[in-house]
């Protein structure tokens, strides 16, 4: 089994922050900011030591709890301060975003970074799409268009037009060229049916996130049968799964700490907006309806102890198969010593355990 930590750069406010969203720039503390990206760098390094194979970012819009909002600026810096461990990039909301752009900026990063950058292209929450004002509706095929420029943008070997629904370019022609061929290893972000049969066709691997197994043992199952009608089968390491995890010397501990942390608020909207958004949020697991989800609270599904903890991680691989752990370490109250504790009691007493899962 592989393990990746999910870093967010998570900003602790000196004093409390307005209520709403977004929240005004004015509240940010630029002290308790240059002490988040300082915490990002320590965490990076010790994760490193710690033997964890990646170090994921992910974007995230007018956001003080993921200050991330440029992933591929992000895992430069972290790149530059560090020596193995991979940078994973999960991801680009694509559907946001200039296709060509990703592509040249993740092309570009391929280069800097021989044999460390992994990509996963990535859908994006509909709370999101309020920050650059995207219709959801037209969220998925924005999504797939983009995934398929961007991939032509990686292995077509001369210049070429698009003409497509949702982006027009008259010339494509991306320099430098991806390192790793046809691409850097690629990833498509989500449950969805679209999302397993885009991966499958396009030979990727797939992320998956914050569900129960059987859930991800569904959407597994179905990107797998998707994969073996285009005639390949993937390899665990093309199943990654993203989750939260609340690790602690006992299971008693560990419970009351999930007990009593701070649970995360509904997205801070009017609740006219949230309304509309979670009428229009409409996703689904391998092509069955998903209960919608806008800013709500997500399930933490590794809790216990280190001993407790491989036992879930075995019961993940069995029923799911994926080989990828992302990994989001809670704590009851987010205080980066408490963080720094987590990983290191799961670098030292459950990594070792899960290496032959």
């Amino acid at each position: 089994m592989h393990v990746s930590f999910f870093e967010t750069a998570h900003y602790r406010s000196p004093a409390p922050l307005p209520g709403g969203w977004p929240i005004p720039p004015a509240a940010y503390d630029e002290r308790a900011g240059a002490a988040a990206y300082r915490g990002m760098v320590e965490r990076l390094q010790l994760v490193e030591r710690l033997g964890f194979d990646w170090v994921s970012v992910a974007e995230h819009h007018y956001s003080h709890r993921r200050l991330t909002p440029a992933p591929t600026i992000v895992a430069a810096h972290l790149a530059a301060r560090s020596s193995r461990i991979k940078i994973a990039i999960l991801g680009p909301i694509v559907s946001h975003g200039n296709p060509v752009r990703i592509a040249e900026e993740l092309a570009l990063l391929d280069n800097l970074l021989p044999d460390r950058l992994v990509v996963g292209l990535l859908r994006g929450t509909t709370g999101e799409y309020l920050s650059y004002g995207l219709n959801p509706e037209e969220a998925r095929e924005r999504t797939t268009e983009a995934m398929e420029l961007i991939l032509r943008a990686w292995t077509e070997p001369q210049p070429f037009g698009w003409q497509g629904r949702h982006f027009q370019f008259r010339t494509v022609a991306v320099w430098p060229r991806t390192r790793a061929q046809p691409h850097p290893p690629t990833y498509v972000l989500g449950t969805s049916r679209e999302s397993c049969e885009f991966a499958a066709r396009h030979r990727l691997g797939l992320g998956l996130s914050y569900a129960p197994f059987p859930v991800i043992a569904r959407a597994a199952q179905f990107y797998r049968d998707a994969c073996e009608r285009h005639g390949w089968q993937p390899a665990p390491e093309q199943l990654i799964y993203r989750a939260n995890i609340l690790v602690a010397d006992s299971d008693d501990k560990a419970q009351a700490a999930l007990r009593e942390m701070w649970d995360q608020s509904p997205l801070p909207v009017p609740a006219r907006i949230r309304a509309a958004l979670i009428e229009l949020d409409s996703r689904n697991v391998a092509g069955e309806a998903r209960t919608p989800n806008v800013g709500g609270t997500l399930p933490t599904t590794f809790v216990g102890c280190p001993a407790t903890i491989v036992e879930q991680v075995e019961r993940c691989r069995a029923e799911a198969g994926v080989g990828v752990l992302d990994l989001f370490f809670q704590t009851r109250d987010a205080a980066p010593q408490a963080l720094i504790d987590a990983l290191t009691l799961f670098g030292e007493d459950v990594l070792p355990r899960i290496r032959e899962v």
